[in-house]
Parts: C-alpha cells; structure tokens; sequence
C-alpha cells in the first residue's frame, strides 16, 4: 500500500493549523441566491467537510456589485450578507476543516448581461465572455480611473474584513485565471501609462496594495491563487513570475496557490500539467505552496512526497466527496474518477442548471441518497455500457438481484472505443471503477449473452432495463461503403492508410484525428463553419491547439456529395483524396426486437437518443432509485 501518512499530517498556514494536505479549491455552484448563503450552499460545502478535507476554499464572492460573473454567485461587498457567511464559515469549521473565501472581482470579464454595468478594467479594451456555454459575447471594457483603483483596494480590504468577522480562517485573492489581477499584470491587458501600467513593478502594484491593506488593517492570513506558469494574456516570463511569488510574499501573503491560464484543466492536457509552475514558485519563496490542476488522489499524495505543502483537488472530489475518506482507508479502487469531461463547467456556464453538476456522479447538487428497495425484485439488464452499468450498480445497492446481460465479450459498450485515445485515459479509469463496483456489489454479469425475447422469458424478471447503447450513423451519400466507422478505427477493426479523410468534425472526428495523426496525413470535413463546436470552451481550445501541433488539416462548410474512386467530393465539385475514408458523423440508437412480456419495461441511455455519458449515467441513476 502506497504510505499516505504525509498527506493526512496537519501543517499551518500563517498561524492557523490546517489538519491535512486536502484542499477543495474555489469552485462555482451557483446555488446562492442574489449574493445570499443559501441551504444549498451549506450543504454543498459541509458535505465535503464532512468526508475530511483540511481546508475548504469557498467559492468567488464579490467584492463589489459590478463585479460578479455568475447569476447566482455568493457575495462579500455589503455587511448584508454576514450572517449567511458566518453560518457557512462554522458549519464547515464545526465538521474539523478550516474554511477560506476566495475574495473575487473579474475586471474586464466581467458580464453585463448578468451587472448591467460596463466592466472595468486595466485599460479600456475587448474582452470575450463565455457566458452561455460555446457561444460567445464581446464587450468592451472602461479603463479604471485612479479613484477607482483607490476604492477597488478598500472594497477587497473591507471583503476580507467580513470574512474575518464572519469566522473564515483564511481569504484566497483570485489572482489568476484572467480575472482583475491577471489583467493587471499582463502588458497585453495592461496599456496604462501611470503608476499601475508599464514596467513590471507597476503592473503588480495593485496586488501589492490589496495584500499590505489586507495585512496591515485586518490581519487575517492571506492566500493568494496566481498563475505560477502559461498566464492568462501572456506577455509574463516564468522569472516574472516568480518575481511575482516573491513580492506577494514580501507583501505579507501567507500562502500562494498556484495555478496556471486553464482554471479547469481538459482531459486533452496530462494531470498535474501545472505543477512545475507550483514546483518553481516553491523553490523560490518561503511560504506554504499550494499545487492543483487535474490532480487525482494517488497523484496527490506523490505531490506532497516531492516537497509541495498542500494539493487541491477540485472536480476529483465533485466526482466523489468520499475521497478523503476512501484515501486514508486505503480503498483507491473505490474512490470514482474524474474523467474531467467538464461538464460541470459547461452546463453551469451555460445556464442551462442553477446547481453544479457532475456527469459521473448523480449525487452532486441533489439531496438523494440510495436506501433499501421496499420490495425486492429480480431485474434484468441488458446491455453493459455506462447506462447498464450505472444502473446495475445502484439497483443491486438498494437490494435488488439484478443480472447484467452483455452481447460482446467486454462491459463497456461504445465506452471501450471513446477510452482508446491515450488522452482519454481517465475515461478508461472510470469504465474500470464501474467495472470494479460492478463486482464489488455483487451483479450477475453474463457476457457473450446476447438477449432475445425466449431468453428473458427463461430469465423471468420482475423488471427489464434497456441499456443497448447505439452504433454508428453511416452517411446518407454514394460510395461511403468505401468508408469505415470512426469506432471500428479506433478498435483497431481497420488497417488505417498514411492519407486519411475524416467525414465530421464534431467531438468523436477529431478526437480520432489526433489519435491517429502520427505520421499522417489527416484532413477532417465539416458541414459546419467550424470544429468541434460540440465541446466545452477550454477542452476545444487545447484540442485544437493540439490538433494543429499534430499537423491536422481541416476544411468547413464542406458538403459531401458522393465519393468516387479515391476521392471525397463536395456540392461545390471540389475533390478531397484519401487513401482510407472515416465517417464520424454521429450515432444511431440501437433497437430490440419487441420485449412481450407481462413485467415494465424502461429503456435508458444511448438506445434512447445518443447522447453523453452524462446522460447514460443520470438517467440509470435515477431509474435505479424509483424502481
């Protein structure tokens, strides 16, 4: 067993013991209620006090009215919401965690559609928000006057005065991740030609005022969150940076979270793709450092063995809050991956749920709990992806005798074929927890089974779940027999050419054409007037940076008529060669041959409409409770 003593030994911050190396970092959830603690909030936050963590860091609050970025974002600039914050502060301290609140103002990012205000920021310019998921809005944002800088440096000086009344040990200055601070520091952001623009030491002299007003007046131990590598507007070298750690610590910062331009690292980047930011900083100050970015469990405790202080592990413990818990008993195996698919993110950005949501874990944001079936029954499965999987799961959790019928060889129906990318590892690590939990509780499985009407009658269930998942869309167009599907590529069903043509360039074409680029020559088609438009803003980004790293070309608003000979051609008569043809152009559900029998009969997942996974997982999850 791997000796995790370290990371559960207490080290102070400032003068505040924290219990353990754990840290929850500020996430957004969006459960407060016009700037108000809300009951969602307490219990989101206790919830993961509860399972062991040491330090809790609460959300982004406000410091100012004009500031927020989320519709239902906590907030710190009025004493009107001091008793929420208090309640919160010793809900989590009374569970044994030591609770901070991120002090938050997002500058030029911030959204007009949500303040109705102009932003303010370094220099008046454009900045892009992300507001509603993929899509887009620019605005432009007012330069701050000197007055205002004056007042910006007492509203974070007040800020961190309530929080210290309101009973929160510590306050994170978000530094990072493009919000006020970031641009301020950055010379790309950054045109001003006074006291606060130009050389390097003015560029940070606004950090450096909030961190000595904070100290001098209010004393509470300052935690400030920067970017330790690759920041946010660029234009700052590594050395600045650390120069930067360095004049934070002179300041009075009593510890530097570091973090780096991507707050939420995509499964595209590898985890810990931000720790040698953290590692650099730590050489070089002598203060407490925290490390995040995509770090698991087993990569935590490795990074405090390497000599960093604390770990923050964000959406790893939205996947499963129990992860202190099942770390310090040894059950890694238990512990539910991340796939860092950031869904999270992107349904919460793009307003389509008020709560913080998670695809593999049902459980996040909802006040559900899986308890003893009243009746027990004998429930048949079919099909054994994530959908089946899920539901096998928590149905034999509530007492059900439940048989798992797979088709193929393998659980993990179109699963299998989306983990082959080696950047799709995590994916992997979560079809093998579903696989572990699948036995742990005990689920008949029977592969190789493939299920008719004859057979379920012989099985007699009480209930039957339709889990069969769905295959791939073949184009409506002439010659794609020519062609071959992007899953039987990517389980290596297919001899795959040097010249390649993608038909589709959504998430699963371009995936496969950077799985398969190497010594390639791969062109993705796409009807639309643009790529992978159907992904989270930060994983696009990074997935076609490496896209054209790996030398993928891609032609849009492409419209495939047929194809002949070796050639893909357009409406437009343009023609495209190829030495092997992929079609990636969406999924089809699956059907079964009519089920008559006396007994429900639900259906759940792909077979349904093809969607995520986090639609296969919420749906089993959900059938699993009300069966």
């Amino acid at each position: 067993m791997v000796n995790m003593l370290e990371i559960f030994e207490p080290k102070k911050i400032g003068n505040v013991e924290v219990p353990n190396r754990l840290v929850l970092p500020a996430m957004a959830t969006n459960v407060a209620y016009e700037g108000y603690v809300t009951r969602d909030v307490i219990r989101h936050y206790t919830r993961f006090a509860e399972s062991g963590i040491g330090l809790i860091i609460v959300e982004g609050a406000s410091v100012d009215p004009k500031s927020r970025d989320l519709h239902h974002s906590l907030a710190i600039y009025d004493d009107k919401f001091c008793a929420g914050l208090n309640m919160l502060a010793e809900e989590i301290k009374l569970r044994g965690s030591r609770a901070a609140i991120q002090l938050l103002h997002a500058g030029g990012c911030t959204t007009p559609r949500i303040t109705g205000c102009v932003p303010r920021a370094p220099s008046r310019m454009e900045y892009t928000m992300f507001m509603h998921g993929r899509h887009s809005f620019k605005y432009m944002a007012n330069e701050l006057s000197l007055q205002e800088i004056k007042e910006l440096v007492e509203s974070f000086i007040e800020a961190a005065g309530r929080a210290k009344d309101c009973g929160f040990d510590f306050v994170e200055i978000n530094g990072a991740h493009g919000w006020l601070f970031s641009q301020f520091l950055s010379p790309n952001t950054n045109k001003r030609a006074d006291n606060y623009g130009g050389p390097f030491e003015n560029r940070i002299r606004f950090a450096i005022e909030v961190v000595e007003g904070i100290r001098e007046r209010v004393g509470i131990p300052i935690i400030f969150r920067m970017e330790g590598s690759f920041p946010s507007y660029g234009g700052v070298s590594d050395e600045e940076l650390v120069m930067f750690a360095k004049e934070l610590e002179r300041a009075g910062v009593s510890c530097l979270h570091v973090s780096g331009s991507f707050a939420i690292l995509p499964t595209i980047l590898p985890r810990g793709y931000l720790l040698q930011g953290a590692e650099r900083i730590k050489k070089n100050v002598n203060v407490p450092v925290i490390a995040v970015g995509g770090i698991d469990a087993e990569m935590a405790i490795e990074v405090v063995k390497r000599g960093i202080d604390f770990v923050a592990i964000g959406r790893a413990l939205l996947a499963d809050p129990e992860l202190p818990r099942k770390l310090r008993e040894g059950r890694i195996e238990d512990i539910r991956p991340c796939t860092r698919c950031n869904d999270c993110i992107d349904r919460l950005f793009s307003l389509r749920q008020l709560s913080l949501k998670c695809a593999v874990n049902p459980e996040l944001g909802r006040d559900v709990e899986v308890k003893p079936a009243k009746e027990k029954k004998r429930i048949v499965v079919v099909g054994g992806g994530p959908a089946g999987m899920e539901f096998a799961r928590v149905a034999r959790l509530r007492g059900h005798d439940v048989i798992l019928c797979e088709a193929s060889s393998e659980l993990g129906g179109n699963l299998i074929a989306a983990s082959i990318p080696a950047f799709k590892a995590d994916h992997r690590k979560y079809l093998e927890w579903l696989k572990t939990q699948i036995s742990k509780v005990d689920v008949e499985v029977r592969l190789n089974f493939r299920v008719d009407a004859e057979k379920l009658k012989e099985l007699s269930p009480d209930v039957v779940v339709v889990a069969i998942g769905s295959e791939p869309k073949v184009p409506e167009i002439p010659g794609i027999e020519k062609g071959y599907s992007a899953v039987d590529v990517l389980l290596n069903k297919v001899k795959v050419g040097r010249k390649v043509v993608i038909l589709g360039g959504g998430r699963v074409g371009c995936e496969l054409a950077l799985h398969i680029a190497k010594d390639r020559d791969v062109t993705i088609l796409e009807v639309l007037p643009d790529i992978a438009l159907d992904l989270e803003r930060n994983y696009r980004f990074a997935l076609l940076r490496e896209l054209r790293r790996a030398g993928v070309k891609w032609i849009c608003n492409f419209v495939a008529e047929k194809v002949e000979d070796n050639y893909v051609v357009g409406r437009d008569g343009s023609r495209v060669e190829f030495e092997t043809l992929i079609y990636a152009v969406g999924m089809t559900p699956r059907r079964l041959e009519r089920i008559d029998l006396p007994v429900p009969v639900y259906y759940i997942g792909d077979c349904v409409a093809p969607r995520k996974v986090f639609d296969a997982v919420h749906e089993a999850y959900q059938l699993a409770l009300m069966v």
